[in-house]
Formats: C-alpha cells, sequence, structure tokens
C-alpha cells in the first residue's frame, strides 16, 4: 500500500491502516475543479470542505484542478497555499486522509509544475487499500503524457487491477473523463476512442465498480457495462452549464457498508 497525505498548515505524510483493519462500513468524499479564479480562493471549497468535516469521512479523493496554474513555480506554490487554506476545514474534527489526482491545470503541462504536486501529494499516480475496497489513483495530465494513460502507466494498473482482484469494491478517480459529456467533448481521454477503449474493457475485464472524473464543471453520471461512471467538476471553478444539465456546484458522499455502496451527491452554496 502507497502512502496518502494528510493536509494540514503543511503538508505531512500519513500512511493509512492495512485492508482489514477498519470497519466494512465507511465513507469518503469526492471533489474536483475547485481552481478559484481570480479569487484567493473558491468560498464554494471552502464551504464544501467544511461541510465534509461534518460527514465523518475516513478519507478525501480528488479528480484535479485544485488551483489556476501557471508557468511560474512561485505563483504554482502560492496558488497550493491558497488551497491548502480553503480545504483546512477538512482537518477541524479530526485528521483527514486525502487521496488526489493531478489535473491539466496542476501541471499544465511543465515538469517543474509535477514536481511540485509530486512533493506535496506524493505520487501521481498510485493504489491503495481500505477495509474490503480497493482505491487507484490515475494520472491523465503528466507534464508529457497530457491527456492520455501512457504505457507505463497502463502496464502498472493492469498489474495493479489482477493483483487486487478478491477486493470487494474497486474505486477509480483521475481527471479526464472518459465520456465527456459538455465542454470537453473531444478533448479528454475520447480524443483517441481506440486507448479509452481499451481502457473501459480493462476496468471491466477487472471488474472496477466506480470511476470519478472532473474536467468539466458539472455533474453527470452513467452507467456502461456495469460501470458506474461519474464526473463531478464542482467544487468551485465555473460551471459549464446549467442546473438542469448538472451545473452546480457539489461533490459527492460515498457510504460503502459491506456489499454494497451509495452515492450522494451533495449539493453546495456559498457566498
Amino acid at each position: 500500500m502507497r502512502r496518502m497525505l494528510l493536509l494540514m498548515v503543511v503538508v505531512l505524510a500519513c500512511a493509512l491502516p492495512c485492508a482489514g483493519q477498519e470497519a466494512d462500513a465507511f465513507s469518503f468524499a469526492v471533489f474536483g475543479d475547485c481552481r478559484p479564479g481570480s479569487a484567493p480562493y473558491s468560498p464554494v471549497m471552502a464551504a464544501i470542505a467544511t461541510d465534509i468535516s461534518e460527514q465523518g469521512v475516513a478519507f478525501v479523493v480528488g479528480t484535479g484542478d485544485y488551483i489556476e496554474g501557471s508557468s511560474n513555480q512561485a505563483v504554482v506554490r502560492a496558488q497550493f497555499q491558497r488551497f491548502f487554506e480553503a480545504i483546512a476545514p477538512l482537518q477541524s474534527r479530526k485528521p483527514t486522509p486525502v487521496a488526489f489526482a493531478p489535473g491539466n491545470h496542476d501541471i499544465s503541462r511543465i515538469p517543474a509544475n509535477e514536481a511540485i504536486f509530486e512533493e506535496y501529494f506524493g505520487h501521481l499516480y498510485f493504489s491503495f487499500n481500505f477495509g474490503q475496497c480497493h482505491f487507484i489513483i490515475l494520472d491523465t495530465d503528466g507534464a508529457h503524457t497530457a491527456g492520455t494513460i501512457e504505457a507505463a502507466q497502463m502496464q502498472w494498473l493492469r498489474q495493479d487491477l489482477a493483483a487486487h482482484q478478491a477486493a470487494v469494491f474497486t474505486f477509480v478517480a483521475l481527471h479526464q473523463p472518459l465520456f465527456p459529456v459538455d465542454g470537453h467533448v473531444g478533448s479528454s481521454l475520447d480524443v483517441v476512442p481506440v486507448k479509452r477503449d481499451a481502457l473501459h474493457a480493462l476496468f471491466i475485464q477487472q471488474g472496477v465498480d466506480c470511476v470519478f472524473a472532473g474536467h468539466e464543471h458539472l455533474y453527470n453520471y452513467q452507467l456502461k457495462d456495469g460501470i458506474h461512471y461519474f464526473i463531478t467538476g464542482g467544487a468551485g471553478a465555473p460551471l459549464y452549464t446549467q442546473p438542469e444539465r448538472g451545473g452546480f456546484y457539489h461533490y459527492l458522499l460515498v457510504k460503502v457498508e459491506g456489499t454494497r455502496f451509495e452515492v450522494t451527491v451533495r449539493r453546495i452554496t456559498a457566498g
């Protein structure tokens, strides 16, 4: 099991317990796309962090784009510090580990930004176990491989999935969706349909249950070949569409109990 990180005023390493040490019932939160524009940090993100802190979650999963991004690394670090301020309420009641996938704004195709992300969050892609479940964080926005799951990562993914087939549930988080529905249709993992379809086929073959993505600033749910695909990109970035089409601020609360899980969309207003 790799490490997750605990964010407080500074970033502190915090390894989760090994599989089997937790109860069969637990919950976790998922959010993405909280970059704040010109404001110091998004009030929506701060409100989401506060609401999550009241839910008693075991940890938090992120689907990318936590900052605006820049070619200036001093600016990138300053943006991340403001993001840490926004999510500080996550730690107000108890230490809450996070597992964050990188987004295109976080990296901006710049190796130095990628190094900052790894410094703060440990890995660009990794996996861990919690309870009887397996969690995988993927990198769709590497400095040299943006917009795809490159060959080395795919090799690792195949091996990781094969090694954890006994998991009751397997959850995957990444930034760019396989099946976008709005502003990034044709510019997400669907840009090369053959590779997208191969990834989807691998998920089917290895029994992945649920995939969380961001990138599009909205909420969307699709069930494809038994896999639950969620787009959750409503944590503060400018929304793409009208509320009736998923254009509302939100995060996902996932409750796992034995051999069932439930995903609740928690809508948030702020300011």
